[in-house]
């Protein structure tokens, strides 16, 4: 049977289906067999009166749907929302043992990589590299290409680069406890005398304390989300929830959770409580 409603009593939804302006709720509203134009009912949820013009009847004859596919529909968002609480708890795992352990998280050793060269590119050889966090201490020199490696322990580290008819190079730079994934550039110019500056790996460690804070604020709103997808409500607060999450990182699995989960949220919408 398909109704609808004059625009001062309900907004027609689907077959046999309305909005009962009282209650804010879908429901099947039944008339008398025949019937036909205007007609009077109640709400069966709250019970108000409401008119409805009927205009059309026929039959109907529901799908049935399989067992398992109910199952496995009824099934998706719980699967979403467990993702997301994992992602969740990845990420404040991952945030607050750096904040709180700061110390064992970048402790250990590490090696440091480094190319040293001059104002047209070229390399410079034999340049004797020197730690210079408290005393100046000779802990390497650069092979032919201009390389050189060094082992020391994880953290912000001051290095001292001499070359002799060179500018001498003082830098703060940082060491990380894994192969390092780049090789930071050194330019020597002619002349005498020291010139100071901060790599790119000093500036990570100064705003690592920041980047964790994020993560660890970012893994909150996917615990929230999680829990709404168990609730089965309000659809686009677990949509923005599980976004949160993508950038939570929750050691690189809870990005990967979240976008997971985004996928099951966003195609089992429908599922989603109507408020």
């Amino acid at each position: 049977m398909e109704i609808y409603l004059n625009q001062k009593s309900l907004i027609v939804l689907m077959e046999g289906k309305t909005k009962c302006p009282y209650c804010k709720q879908n429901v099947v509203v039944e008339v008398p067999d025949g019937s036909r134009g205007i007609q009077k009912t109640k709400c069966p949820n709250c019970g108000m009166n409401i008119k409805v013009e009927v205009t059309e009847r026929e039959e109907t004859v529901e799908t049935p749907i399989h067992p398992l596919l109910k199952q496995k529909s009824s099934r998706a968002l719980n699967i979403a929302g467990s993702l997301l609480i994992i992602t969740s708890v990845l990420g404040i795992i991952m945030g607050s043992s750096f904040l709180l352990f700061e110390n064992i998280a970048t402790g250990g050793e590490g090696i440091y990589e480094g190319r040293v060269i001059d104002i047209e590119n070229n390399p410079v050889k034999d340049a004797s590299i020197y730690l210079a966090d408290d005393e100046i201490m000779k802990i390497g020199k650069t092979d032919e290409r201009g390389y050189f490696s060094i082992n020391m322990t994880t953290g912000k580290h001051k290095i001292l680069i001499e070359k002799n008819g060179y500018i001498s190079k003082k830098a703060t730079i940082g060491v990380f406890p894994f192969k390092p994934i780049l090789r930071e550039k050194f330019l020597m110019e002619r002349g005498e005398g020291i010139k100071e500056e901060k790599k790119l790996t000093a500036i990570i460690f100064d705003t690592m304390p920041i980047i964790f804070s994020l993560v660890l604020i970012l893994s909150i709103p996917p615990l929230i989300g999680g829990i709404f997808c168990f609730m089965k409500r309000y659809d686009i607060v677990v949509i923005i929830c599980a976004i949160f999450g993508i950038f939570s990182i929750g050691f690189f699995i809870g990005t990967i959770l979240s976008i997971v989960a985004l996928f099951i949220v966003i195609t089992h919408r429908n599922e989603f409580a109507t408020i």
